[in-house]
């Protein structure tokens, strides 16, 4: 039919507006935070595009559910303030109800998607990201550093500075090294440094023709030790298991073989966000009804209170299954039902012309009633 045909069509060209702001936003400002990451020398440099790309695939159940959301008010909004659903009212015997069909056949695709984001590739991009930051925090410090820069590991407990790299990849130049253990403050120099493993997998950085100042806490003397080698112990095993002992990065099976509160609470996570992508493209039917005269302003508020008071109710009512409160499936129904009861609500009201409250509790009730009693 027309308005159906023109209903999605208007939808398509929203939704992909909107997404494409909203999504190089999201991707611009975890860019600039990934590339300060890598500055910093907490991630590797050469993984910093892959690392937007999971940063990115990480955000796009909420960027999704949000952007049909707004490009469903947004269309419907329109209509309203150009009475263009006034003439399909009149001209086409339709309620708001005849809304409902086209919406849900444009918000299906989105809700799938939506559905395989949060419950599977999500997952496996934190999982990624989390096992390139381990695979990077198991790399050895000289192997980290980069010439001209500070950079710190053991929790700041020890600081690494070098000049140059050297012809090996285990090899650099003009090394700089301060340390602070329980007993003191030391300060290394030397002119060259190697990484060497042993029989038993330990890794070693054995530092070359330099000096090494020690200074207690006890004492101010400072006791200056020269050396032709001296060899500093790394806690990384070579060997050492690269994985995501994270919950929000574990699959599916894994939650629901375990079953613990930490892992009800992300299976709720992820199945709430397809059922918010289809509750939200309902609720945005009737959010959107407006009188052309009054302007648009009041719904635009009201929808983006629904859309934060929805997001922050997620979230506590994750964090009640974290607590061990009740389970996944209580929350769900609790939640989402509580949600879907207030979006019929909505639409009776907009389709019956039905007031929140009875006509005694308005205030202009009352205005009328006195003028109409002193005329008398």
């Amino acid at each position: 039919m027309i308005f159906k045909r023109s209903m999605v069509s208007e939808l398509a060209n929203s939704a992909g507006g909107v997404f494409t702001v909203l999504f190089t936003i999201v991707l611009a400002v975890g860019m600039v935070r990934i590339l300060s990451l890598a500055a910093g020398g907490r991630i590797d440099n050469g993984t910093v595009l892959q690392m937007v790309l999971y940063n990115a695939l990480t955000n796009l159940p909420p960027l999704l559910t949000l952007s049909f959301f707004i490009a469903v008010l947004m269309t419907m909004m329109r209509w309203w303030q150009d009475n263009e659903m006034v003439v399909w009212f009149s001209s086409g015997g339709r309620s708001l109800f005849s809304w409902v069909p086209p919406v849900l056949r444009f918000a299906l695709p989105f809700v799938v998607a939506v559905g395989v984001l949060s419950i599977v590739i999500s997952p496996w991009a934190r999982s990624q990201t989390e096992i390139t930051r381990n695979e990077f925090a198991q790399r050895d410090e000289v192997n980290r550093l980069a010439p001209g820069r500070f950079i710190e590991t053991m929790g700041g407990k020890r600081v690494f500075f070098i000049e140059s790299q050297g012809e090996s990849p285990n090899e650099v130049g003009r090394i700089f090294m301060a340390e602070r253990t329980s007993k003191g403050e030391s300060t290394v120099t030397a002119e060259r440094g190697t990484v060497e493993i042993n029989s038993e997998g330990d890794r070693y950085i054995v530092l070359h023709n330099g000096r090494r100042h020690e200074t207690a806490l006890d004492t101010p003397v400072t006791r200056v030790v020269e050396f032709d080698e001296y060899a500093v112990r790394l806690d990384i095993k070579v060997d050492k298991r690269l994985e995501s002992g994270k919950v929000s990065a574990q699959p599916m099976t894994v939650l629901f073989a375990g079953m613990t509160p930490d892992q009800q609470a992300q299976i709720f996570w992820r199945f709430s966000w397809p059922a918010a992508a289809f509750l939200l493209a309902l609720f945005a039917i009737p959010l959107s009804a407006s009188n052309p005269r009054a302007g648009r302003s009041l719904n635009i508020i009201i929808a983006a209170l629904v859309f934060i008071l929805y997001l922050n109710a997620i979230s506590v009512v994750q964090t009640w299954i974290e607590q061990g409160k009740f389970g996944y499936m209580t929350g769900l129904f609790l939640l989402h039902g509580f949600v879907a009861m207030l979006c019929a609500l909505f639409f009776i009201r907009r389709v019956y012309m039905m007031r929140w409250l009875p006509v005694w509790c308005s205030p202009w009730y009352w205005r009328r009633r006195l003028i109409s009693s002193k005329e008398n």
